[in-house]
């Protein structure tokens, strides 16, 4: 969901702008599912890992569980 609303507030910026109501009320939305994501246990390194954690190094961090 918090992904969903991320790519409507992308959209929203790229044909509206930054300051319409509509991409505004949509970057809150997304700000509000991606806090409810974080509460439920799902962490922003799950689906966007660092650059540094890409690779070999990413994999034995999955493996050990962190």
């Amino acid at each position: 969901m918090a992904r969903a609303v991320q790519h409507l507030a992308t959209r929203a910026i790229a044909a509206r702008g930054l300051a319409h109501p509509v991409t505004r009320a949509l970057l809150a939305a997304a700000a509000l599912a991606a806090a409810g994501a974080w509460e439920a246990g799902h962490r922003v390194a799950d689906l966007h890992p660092s650059p540094s954690r890409e690779g070999t190094d990413q994999e034995d961090h999955r493996a050990e569980g962190l």
